[in-house]
């Protein structure tokens, strides 16, 4: 019996540790993603003040729970209280660039400091619908995958902490997936909700307007939608940031005006501002061409504006034609494998573009072996030795370093990438363009890698 006392008591003990290591990224994680926000990022590079504790909502939002009427939240009132309030289980409703993501952190961020002063609360985990294969794993069994892939979580613990309601699951871009398969996984979340360990617990943000083409529901106890913005909010939001000539120009102009609704497209007005036109810009005759206009604006100002340098040497950073270069392929390559998080690590070699490259990649280790034992026969005389050396170079064939090695400076001889990639992703992240948290990174927000996936690789 001691004995198995002992093996329950180091069990214990190591779900204990792993739970606070989780807590612990994922914290880091949200800082991070919160702090390179562009509804926090704005404050600081235009007033040189860091505000994201002081900083507020720029939407209002609408709440339904079960059958009560619907209300609006007052601003002073987070939405931690709202999630409460519906026992748990929230929908976060919105267009594109309305602030859910952010919403969704400010939310994880409340929910992780609860579960880190009390372990009888549920873990908070940020996952991304995405990655979901219906045809291969239910969203539980995505979960486990999930959190061993993305936290190092041992899959028995992981599949414990499901069985036992110790994982809350906070669920972005539903809407990124297509809308049949938008469908598959609202009835693989339901099932989820009512199968047979019935998660207590979950949070899920999506487009208002996917979610209405979708034929079934998700049984969730309440929403909020983050409603469009005024032109009080508007003209309140761009005299707080000290950007009145940006008011001045658009106040008049209603196709202006409508882009600026969308919070997202507002921080990307004000921050691009410099490098907008604004007569040519009110020309154009579109709403998708003002705003393909103000994304291309906003990428120049953000390769050009003065920066203290962290990773690059003035005048060694990488020309403005090749770092677009590298994102829009990197964009490209991302929406081929259904990526919103990159990894440098998890470069597959069907990103190589040519039959020919991928040939040399095949061939490659064999390359490597013949080296070795030549440099074996050659250094050793052959006999013995020039049989270890061969063994050696058998050995190295094996390593998946040397396929990654390979795979790594193919892309990089054909211009690709950078050799330096995590120094070049870090980059982008310093000019806004990407975000970083540990080694994955992502676009600053998903209308931006769209952006950049749809542009011409020349």
């Amino acid at each position: 019996m001691r004995n198995l006392d002992g093996v329950f008591t180091s069990i214990t003990r190591r779900n204990v540790q792993t739970r606070y290591k989780l807590l612990d990224k994922v914290n880091r994680e949200i800082t991070q993603r919160l702090e390179s926000s562009l509804h926090n990022v704005v404050p600081l590079e235009l007033l040189k003040e860091r505000q994201l504790e002081q900083a507020q909502r720029l939407w209002d939002v609408e709440v339904k729970i079960g059958k009560r009427p619907t209300y609006q939240l007052s601003p002073q009132t987070s939405i931690t209280q709202v999630f409460d309030d519906t026992g748990g289980k929230l929908l976060i409703l919105g267009a594109q660039g309305a602030g859910k993501t952010t919403t969704l952190l400010e939310l994880a961020k409340d929910l992780v400091a609860r579960a880190e002063n009390d372990p009888k609360q549920p873990i908070p985990v940020l996952f991304n619908l995405s990655s979901w294969q219906e045809d291969k794993q239910s969203i539980a069994e995505w979960l486990v995958v999930e959190l061993q892939a993305k936290y190092s979580v041992r899959v028995y613990i992981a599949k414990q902490w499901i069985e036992q309601q110790q994982l809350l699951p906070l669920l972005d871009g539903l809407d990124e997936l297509d809308l049949t398969r938008q469908e598959r996984c609202i009835e693989a979340l339901n099932q989820l909700l009512e199968g047979k360990h019935r998660q207590q617990q979950l949070v899920v943000c999506t487009r208002l307007e996917d979610y209405k083409s979708c034929n079934n529901w998700l049984r969730l106890h309440g929403a909020v939608y983050l409603r469009s913005l005024t032109e009080a909010q508007i003209r309140d939001y761009l005299m707080g940031v000290r950007s009145r000539e940006l008011w001045e120009n658009i106040k008049t102009e209603p196709t202006l005006l409508a882009l600026a609704k969308t919070p997202l497209l507002l921080c990307l007005m004000t921050l691009a501002y410099e490098e907008i036109l604004i007569h040519s810009w009110k020309r154009l005759t579109s709403k998708e061409e003002r705003q393909v206009y103000l994304l291309n604006a906003y990428i120049r100002r953000m390769l050009t504006r003065d920066i203290n340098r962290r990773w690059y040497r003035q005048g060694k950073e990488p020309r403005s034609e090749k770092t677009r270069y590298w994102l829009i392929w990197l964009a490209k390559k991302m929406k081929q494998e259904k990526q919103t998080e990159f990894l440098i690590e998890s470069i597959q070699p069907s990103w190589l573009p040519t039959y020919t490259q991928k040939q040399i990649y095949r061939i490659a280790p064999a390359l490597v072996l013949g080296l070795v034992a030549a440099v074996g026969c050659g250094l050793w005389g052959g006999g013995i030795f020039g049989l270890v050396g061969g063994l050696i170079g058998v050995l190295i064939s094996t390593i998946p370093g040397v396929r990654y090695f390979t795979l790594r400076l193919l892309l990089c001889w054909n211009g690709y990438i950078p050799w330096n990639y995590t120094r070049f992703l870090n980059y982008a992240s310093e000019r806004l363009l990407m975000q970083r948290f540990d080694r994955r990174y992502l676009f600053i927000h998903d209308l931006l890698q769209e952006h950049f996936a749809q542009m011409p690789l020349n």
